[in-house]
């Protein structure tokens, strides 16, 4: 409800929602509306999914902050892409990672091409685009998807998925968008979009070093290899998250479909590296790693036992970065 601008919303307090009686503009009572209506969801969800983001990016900065130096002109803003990541850098030292994954003919509907549950679905396609921003060295914030399916069943499973990958990052806001209601579908689509967080000088792009080794960990799968996979021979969000916080891991690389010779040369195309392969290799390199079942970091060769004691995941040297 709202009266000149007086708007009520609930406030959670203890696993309880309370109500907070908070001043708000018009203008930003229409831009509200606009918010909610666009999403389908309530004012009261659209006020606390930008608060649980606001506390979120307070958490990350490690204080409270000016409220108005978060106010950027375009021209105070760099904008680049680095592979399929698009990076913001802010004025204030800091970066936004934006990271999208899709999939289309994959899932329980009687067309798909690729029979898989819908739960399972929700999951490796979280855990693909919460790999691609953990690897850049932010920290996921908000997820946002949508699906070309209706809510029930296949939706609903799909979201259920979703959460569950989810819930292994501490403080990620989750945005279930839009589901299809208007048609009947036969065959499954979805789209996950994630925002990342951290400090420019965190990223871990363009930081190998020459003489790194470029190892893998992880092994490539792909399609139903992916299901029959035991959870220690592919790379998981929770090591991820690890690597992401080491100082000694240069930088991080994700394996999809292209394959680890794939990414090499990606790497290598971003930020001008030159590489040498292993010749002696127990790894298919030009295998599709499927939903980042592998990532690629490079580090000192002295820090490997270092890498094999954070990581209980198949590790081999690829090659190490010779210019």
């Amino acid at each position: 409800m709202k009266s000149r601008g007086l708007y009520l919303i609930k406030a959670e307090k203890i696993g309880k929602m309370e109500p907070v009686n908070i001043r708000i503009s018009k203008t930003k009572i229409e831009k509200i509306d606009e918010i909610a209506t666009k999403n389908g969801i309530t004012r009261s969800e659209v006020i606390r999914h930008a608060l649980t983001i606001y506390f979120q990016l307070l958490e990350n900065i490690g204080g409270f902050v000016n409220l108005r130096s978060l106010k950027i002109s375009p021209n105070e803003i760099s904008i680049s892409k680095c592979g399929d990541l698009v990076i913001i850098k802010l004025k204030n030292g800091q970066a936004l990672v934006l990271a999208n994954t899709s999939s289309g003919g994959i899932g329980p509907k009687p067309e798909d091409v690729v029979k898989l549950d819908g739960i399972l679905l929700g999951r490796l396609m979280a855990r693909t685009v919460l790999i691609k921003v953990l690897s850049s060295g932010a920290q996921p914030i908000v997820l946002v998807t949508n699906l070309s399916v209706g809510f029930f069943p296949t939706g609903s499973q799909i979201f259920q998925g979703i959460r569950e990958e989810a819930h292994k990052i501490k403080g990620l806001e989750i945005l279930e968008g839009h589901t299809e209601e208007n048609i009947e579908t036969n065959q499954t689509g979805m789209g996950i979009t994630v925002l990342g967080l951290c400090m420019e000088k965190e990223l871990k792009i363009g930081k190998s070093m020459k003489n790194d080794l470029i190892i893998a960990i992880g092994e490539p799968k792909v399609r139903e290899e992916v299901l029959n996979a035991g959870p220690r021979s592919i790379v998981g969000v929770e090591d991820v998250q690890k690597l992401s916080k080491r100082e000694f891991i240069h930088e991080i690389i994700p394996v999809g479909h292209e394959g680890i010779k794939g990414s090499l040369e990606m790497m290598g195309s971003i930020s001008g590296y030159k590489y040498k392969i292993e010749p002696e290799r127990d790894i298919d390199i030009e295998k599709s790693a499927g939903p980042s079942t592998v990532v690629l970091v490079t580090l000192a060769e002295e820090k490997k036992e270092m890498l094999k004691k954070l990581v209980k995941k198949p590790v081999q040297v690829i090659g190490w970065i010779s210019g």
